[in-house]
């Protein structure tokens, strides 16, 4: 028979484990969310096209690899992002300002685009939870909200390309400038999350795919696909995020090249990526004289493991 003293020793032990047991499975992150209370971007939030630079907050959520957590606080150790634009090709785009901008789409007239909000969550659907991943060391395909996590949206107009001609063969890829992403303290393993690279254009029956590809240049740091669509793919250096050569959309798994991706290694805190629009070389046009307002939009998101 255990005295009562054992007894109250396995109970201790045994709670000490639990407790031990749930904080290894509860992995909270830190993510973007804007639902009028906890705001990552401080209202109004405005509308483009606009170049300017792109601050946002995150906010924590518990339990957030799992998609559990709904609702968000402050983060003890506050941490923000900047995402801005720098070396641009295109400076001199009518009604688009630059050939990347922030806040706009395709859509508003033959010749201008649609002005829409800077950070939103016009996502993309992932009705099969496999796309899009929160935590790097978190279940796959799980924690990235479509509804509830914003993101920045950006724009590439193809404008400049069809004033200039340019070709559009499969081969064809053009340089639009460099994607800063900068930490106002240092993270670890930063995941980013992009929707959408893909558009296309349908003249008088004939498409034309084009997709956003980015080259992360940061010395020293690579990249890790933790999910996504197979249109996404990593170069051997695991330095370039690509869109396959097959037929290019605009849809999430469809077309689209959309997925999670982990930045390896501690003290993050700056992040640069060579920004270019890649061809399917399909038989289609950039767009028309009277039709001048495509381009490739899409969202970047990014989620911190709690730190």
């Amino acid at each position: 028979m255990l005295s009562k003293q054992t007894l109250i020793l396995r109970v201790c032990f045994l709670c000490t484990t639990c407790l031990t047991t749930l904080t290894a499975f509860a992995q909270n992150t830190l993510e973007f969310v804007q639902d009028g209370v906890n705001n990552s971007y401080s209202p109004p939030v405005p509308k483009g096209p606009t170049s300017i630079p792109q601050t946002l907050s995150f906010f924590l959520n518990s339990n957030g690899s799992k998609d559990e957590g709904i609702y968000f606080q402050k983060s003890q150790t506050p941490v923000s992002v900047t995402f801005s634009f720098d070396d641009q090709t295109y400076i001199t785009v009518p009604q688009h300002v630059t050939g990347m901008t922030f806040g706009a789409a395709s859509g508003a007239s033959s010749s201008q685009v649609r002005s829409v909000p800077v950070v939103n969550n016009q996502f993309f659907e992932d009705s099969t939870r496999s796309i899009f991943t929160s935590h790097p060391k978190g279940e796959s395909g799980r924690g990235v909200n479509v509804y509830n996590n914003v993101g920045v949206q950006v724009f590439l107009s193809a404008k400049p390309l069809l004033t200039a001609n340019a070709p559009t063969t499969d081969t064809s890829r053009y340089y639009y400038g460099k994607l800063r992403v900068h930490f106002s303290r240092p993270v670890n393993n930063p995941v980013i999350s992009v929707m959408g690279l893909g558009a296309t254009t349908n003249f008088s029956g004939k498409r034309l795919g084009f997709a956003t590809e980015l080259e992360l240049q940061s010395p020293g740091r690579t990249l890790i696909k933790l999910s996504g669509s197979k249109e996404l793919v990593l170069d051997d250096n695991k330095t370039k995020i690509l869109h396959t050569k097959s037929s290019i959309t605009g849809n999430c798994g469809n077309g689209a090249a959309c997925g999670s991706l982990m930045v390896t290694g501690s003290d993050v805190t700056s992040l640069v990526f060579g920004v270019y629009l890649r061809t399917d070389g399909g038989p289609g046009v950039w767009g028309t004289e009277k039709v001048a307002n495509s381009g490739d939009m899409w969202h970047i998101t990014i989620t911190l493991p709690e730190q």
